[in-house]
């Protein structure tokens, strides 16, 4: 039986190396989340000064369900946390021998695109592969350098 703690940071780790890869973004494990439930898993690591970095990031790996789509108290769990942190709510889940998913909220994607940010359905969602999330990571990153 895999031990779920050691499964979750091995997942927080493949998309640290991940954002590194993709964006030169060094993120660390934020250890707060054992000590409250508001906090994300990952977060920015930058000892170069300040950086605006928006996302609150939640990362899940699981046995596979026979499903494709994340659980809605995974995307419950980010958005509280990302509510309490001010931050944007990003979910990456993978299913054993899966790809990884990535889940936004459409303002926020909206939003990067040039678009409206008043979308208030709350379950309106996108889910992304990796290349999509660093595309609109990028564009999230430069519309609020503009703003």
């Amino acid at each position: 039986m895999v031990n779920a703690q050691t499964k979750g940071k091995r997942g927080e780790n493949q998309v640290k190396t991940q954002y590194f890869d993709h964006m030169g973004i060094r993120l660390k494990r934020d250890l707060e989340q054992y000590r409250s439930s508001d906090h994300g898993d990952l977060l920015a690591d930058f000892k170069d000064g300040e950086f605006d970095w928006p996302f609150c990031i939640e990362v899940k790996a699981y046995a596979n369900t026979g499903s494709d789509t994340h659980r809605p108290a995974w995307w419950q769990q980010v958005r509280k946390a990302a509510k309490a942190q001010g931050q944007i709510p990003v979910l990456w889940y993978k299913y054993d021998r899966r790809d990884w998913r990535i889940v936004m909220h459409m303002n926020h994607v909206s939003f990067a695109l040039g678009g409206s940010f008043d979308h208030q359905d709350e379950n309106l969602l996108l889910t992304m592969d990796m290349d999509t999330c660093f595309y609109v990571t990028r564009e999230i990153l430069s519309a609020r350098a503009k703003s």
